[in-house]
């Protein structure tokens, strides 16, 4: 069965160029980000610290607890990270129950399958990002590439992740297409070279994720969403196939 014989339209036209699709996990494909709040909240609460929702935005969310632990200044500074990402990670465990899917990623990975590899990097880890794709999303077997935060010595901005999926999926970054929910993971990906990057407006502005560097914002994956961006591609392939045809001629 093609996408269209499900009602789908085909949002990314059969003439673009892509070699592969990348997709951060967390706030892009499902609506997980109060868990991991609720998570760090645990975690300042234990060391009695108050993190306004700005600051969060700015300095924990959509990154790895890891480099957050690291590098942001606190009264956790030099103590041992491991322990306070093993509590942080059954806090989310505990609570995935409260996770939903963001209205049109599931059937959207599933259309994009048909003709693209399909890679997911997120600053979660392992057992977090295989349980929401296996058991929530019910896409796992659909996904190529998964690069978690057990994986990567930095995490977003840092483009690493990016890389080392394009590596693996064996694609050129600027020929890929890229949806991401967090400035942080935007201008991981902006660094890693991608250019046509899907803001997903479930956690930050439409404007915030454009400034990082989202060609495109979206409030969801639904297929009319991502009508315009299917409108665009195509102008673009047009305009390349014109081009192309002057210059031989």
């Amino acid at each position: 069965m093609t996408p269209t014989d499900v009602g789908l339209p085909r949002t990314f036209g059969t003439n673009s160029a892509y070699e592969a699709v990348l997709m951060d996990l967390d706030g892009t494909l499902v609506f997980s980000e109060d868990v991991h709040r609720r998570a760090w909240q645990a975690f300042f609460d234990r060391w009695g610290v108050a993190v306004t929702d700005a600051d969060y935005e700015q300095h924990y969310m959509g990154r790895r607890p890891g480099d957050v632990i690291a590098g942001v200044p606190g009264p956790w500074t030099g103590t041992d990270a491991d322990t306070a990402l093993a509590t942080m990670t059954a806090f989310t465990l505990e609570h995935v129950g409260s996770v939903k899917v963001v209205p049109g990623a599931a059937a959207l990975i599933r259309q994009l399958r048909v003709k693209y590899r399909i890679s997911v990097v997120t600053s979660a880890g392992a057992q977090w990002a295989q349980h929401l794709l296996a058991n929530v999303l019910d896409v796992r077997d659909l996904v190529d590439v998964i690069i978690t935060a057990e994986e990567i010595t930095c995490g977003k901005p840092s483009p690493e992740g990016y890389l080392r999926a394009c590596a693996a999926l064996r694609a050129r970054p600027e020929q890929c297409l890229a949806f991401e929910d967090s400035p942080s993971g935007i201008h991981a990906l902006v660094a890693a070279g991608v250019r046509d990057i899907v803001g997903v407006t479930t956690t930050a502005t439409a404007a915030d994720l454009t400034r990082a560097g989202a060609r495109w914002t979206v409030p969801d994956l639904t297929p009319g969403r991502l009508q315009h961006i299917r409108s665009s591609l195509s102008a673009k392939t047009a305009a390349r196939g014109s081009n192309d045809q002057e210059g031989d001629g």
